[in-house]
């Protein structure tokens, strides 16, 4: 029989308590107010509005003079022309603006990024090879702070030595 919770050490409870966290501060924000034209009533609305600007463009040519069946293909071509070329501009619009919705989620996943930024090397370490062993960026990142100024300097200049000597093209014994 497996069992039904694998334990996990510290720093991978400390990641998945925190995914609820990242994954909900990327979703949609129902807090937020939607904007005109993205909920029911809206469309709603709308839809009312452009079927009564279209019984009153008939009515007011037909109170002029123009025959109703003319009146109609009239009205019908001025909505159908307007609306579309309405729609159209609004699309040219966004786009030219970089509001399109792929962009604006990439802006808001880069946000939410780098502001967990902080938290990443500590959840997910890198690990590096130091003297044929294994070390995490963290633990790397320790050992560096530990150092005296001194073996910081000697440390830096083993480095450049190293860099002039990969710059030469010798080899790295």
């Amino acid at each position: 029989m497996s069992p039904s919770y694998i334990p996990l050490n510290p720093k991978e409870e400390e990641a998945f308590e925190l995914l609820p966290r990242i994954t909900s501060s990327l979703a949609f924000k129902v807090d937020q107010p939607t904007p005109f034209g993205y909920n029911r009533k809206d469309v709603l609305l709308i839809g009312l509005g452009v079927t009564v600007l279209g019984i009153g463009l008939k009515s007011g040519l037909e109170f002029v003079g123009v025959d109703p069946l003319q009146a109609g293909n009239v009205v019908q071509l001025v909505l159908v022309l307007g609306l579309t070329i309405g729609w159209i501009s609004t699309y040219i619009f966004r786009v030219s603006n970089k509001e399109m919705t792929y962009a604006q989620q990439l802006r808001d996943y880069e946000k939410k990024v780098m502001e967990l930024k902080g938290y990443l090397p500590e959840l997910f370490p890198v690990t590096h090879i130091l003297n044929g062993k294994m070390i995490s960026t963290l633990d790397l990142q320790r050992r560096l702070e530990g150092l005296s100024e001194a073996e910081l300097e000697a440390l830096l200049e083993q480095v450049e030595e190293e860099k002039r000597r990969l710059a030469s093209g010798d080899q790295v014994k």
